[in-house]
């Protein structure tokens, strides 16, 4: 039986004394509609920490991440700046870096071989060559088709 986040959250009186305060009630824990709550109301109104700047303290430096649910590269370029993008081709939706952290000029997703580059940006499609009724902008990092 599924219970409203109202009541799960009623569980809980923030104003009890602390000499008989509890733990969050259990349903927290793993209630779908609690998890949403938190996702919504706290990580996704606040800066959260994925790494450290050490980590990518060279160029070309990066490190994988997930991010309330969401695959996220941080990279440093090879202009020095620090990014993070997501970790999802463009073409297949396939994770592009696969290697939890690394050094690297470019990506490369395993499944069609479309290239990123550590600021992101989409560098070229293998064999995307010959694709009538298609326009390709690599500077956008687009791919138009009728």
């Amino acid at each position: 039986m599924e219970r409203d986040v109202r009541d799960l959250l009623n569980l809980y009186n923030p104003h009890d004394p602390l000499d008989h305060a509890w733990t969050i009630p259990s349903p927290w824990y793993f209630d779908a509609g609690i998890h949403e709550l938190e996702q919504q109301g706290v990580f996704a109104k606040t800066w959260q920490v994925l790494g450290r700047a050490d980590q990518v303290r060279d160029k070309g430096n990066f490190f994988t991440a997930d991010l309330a649910g969401e695959p996220i590269v941080v990279a440093r370029g090879e202009d020095g700046q620090l990014r993070a993008f997501y970790n999802v081709c463009r073409h297949h939706a396939a994770a592009v870096v696969t290697e939890a952290a690394g050094c690297a000029r470019q990506f490369r997703c395993p499944y069609h071989g479309w290239t990123y580059g550590n600021d992101g940006g989409l560098k070229g499609m293998v064999e995307f060559e010959g694709v009538k009724a298609c326009a390709i902008s690599i500077a956008r990092g687009t791919v138009l088709c009728r």
